[in-house]
């Protein structure tokens, strides 16, 4: 393995992390989503819908740059990162471009309205929730590719 490829190992390995993390928030922000007051929620819970967010957001981000790595390990382009992306989904990785760019609309809309718009905001944390397993299924089809391309030594 060469030192790239731990490095993408490494970063694989952190999205597993990650992932059991971001999973245990779904399901805590699902117990009470949709909210139909946002007066009426407990601290705990807007606590999880921070939670929440944060992890969907360093989730994404973290697997954006695995992806990268990936790219750059194969060879290739990197920049635009709709490059990436087209790779990624010439691999199978990604269903496409298109539903990524979507999901990172959502993260960063969320990430600037986050308590603005109370029934915007309702919208972003349902369409996050809806997502999640979506983006789950990215990093976890990355890991495959990752471990049939790069097996450990």
């Amino acid at each position: 393995m060469t030192d790239h490829q731990q490095i993408i190992r490494t970063k694989l390995e952190h999205l597993e992390r990650m992932g059991r993390y971001l999973e245990w928030s779904l399901n805590q922000v699902k117990a009470f989503l949709p909210i139909q007051n946002w007066a009426s929620l407990t601290a705990e819970q807007h606590e999880s819908l921070a939670a929440f967010r944060v992890r969907f957001s360093e989730f994404q981000e973290h697997l954006g740059k695995a992806m990268r790595a990936v790219a750059i390990e194969e060879e290739e382009s990197q920049e635009p990162f709709g490059a990436v992306l087209a790779f990624m989904e010439k691999l199978g990785i990604l269903d496409s471009t298109a539903h990524w760019k979507l999901i990172r609309e959502l993260r960063n809309a969320v990430n600037h309205e986050y308590e603005d718009n109370p029934n915007r905001l309702l919208e972003f944390f349902c369409l996050l929730a809806e997502e999640t397993p979506a983006l789950l299924g990215y990093a976890g089809k990355l890991t495959v590719y990752c471990n049939k391309h790069y097996p450990a030594e």
